[in-house]
């Protein structure tokens, strides 16, 4: 494999010598680059201890101020009347407060990730639909009971007691969700490059229509190396637009020289 790496990024003419390789190995040299397409999320998963600072900064700043009289009061959420109450939007999940009777997930269809808090559970919901639901007693002991007016008279207490619940859930189930964001990186990563690929092999195919699609299909995945390294180090250290154009542009001429190679190949043939 070093061969196909050294080769697609500094002498993509030696990659026809690869040609015929299985479609298994080109698979993995795909997958490779995809996992370290994915590796700052995977570090980033690995170092998670809680939520950082900013982030709860960002949660105070943005949480709705309860006014309804609602309150937890020995791990169930209690409130004077009936209510949905939107407490905190993010960028994928919405967390409510529901207070009526009877949990309906009907009233979420519309909100694609809930997460509820209703009596004495916390409802995780997608689209309408339960996928799992969590009791607020094996929570932190500090959330068993808070009174949702602190939120404006004493909110150290009122926010310290949710992060301490939050920190404690996510942290427990980090090898979950972590390996959930790990895994769906990766297949995005996996993907993109899959389309770039097949993308430069078929318009190759055009070209060069004496050359089986499998043999483009490998060369153009080995001649893609620089683009792959490009992203994983954007993707690492978010690199300057400019300088990412100027090398996106050094990594095609890869693909062009592959080109000039074969179109030289063929003429020799015939």
């Amino acid at each position: 494999m070093f061969n196909r790496f050294r080769d697609g990024l500094v002498n993509p003419r030696l990659l026809l010598k690869y040609r015929k390789d299985a479609m298994w190995k080109v698979g993995l040299y795909i997958v490779f680059f995809a996992i370290l397409f994915s590796s700052a999320s995977i570090v980033d998963v690995i170092k998670y201890d809680g939520l950082t600072e900013t982030y709860k900064e960002s949660i105070r700043q943005s949480m709705t101020d309860v006014t309804e009289d609602c309150s937890i009061v020995n791990a169930e959420l209690i409130c004077d009347s009936e209510y949905k109450i939107e407490l905190y939007e993010d960028q994928i999940v919405t967390f409510y407060l529901d207070s009526h009777a009877v949990m309906d997930f009907e009233r979420y269809k519309e909100s694609g990730y809930a997460v509820v808090i209703h009596k004495e559970l916390i409802y995780v919901s997608v689209n309408g639909l339960e996928v799992y639901d969590y009791s607020i007693s094996d929570l932190d002991p500090s959330i068993h009971n808070v009174d949702f007016s602190d939120q404006a008279d004493n909110s150290n207490v009122f926010y310290g007691s949710i992060f301490n619940a939050v920190d404690e859930v996510t942290i427990q189930y980090k090898s979950i969700w972590g390996s959930m964001i790990i895994i769906t990186e990766v297949l995005i990563s996996f993907a993109v490059y899959m389309m770039f690929i097949i993308l430069s092999a078929f318009f190759l195919r055009k070209r060069f229509s004496v050359v089986p699609f499998k043999q483009l299909f490998a060369m153009t995945t080995y001649s893609s190396t620089g683009l792959f390294v490009i992203l994983i180090f954007d993707s690492i250290f978010e690199l300057n637009l400019f300088l990412i154009v100027i090398l996106i542009i050094l990594a095609f001429r890869q693909n062009n020289a592959l080109s000039a190679e074969i179109e030289k190949r063929l003429k020799n043939k015939s």
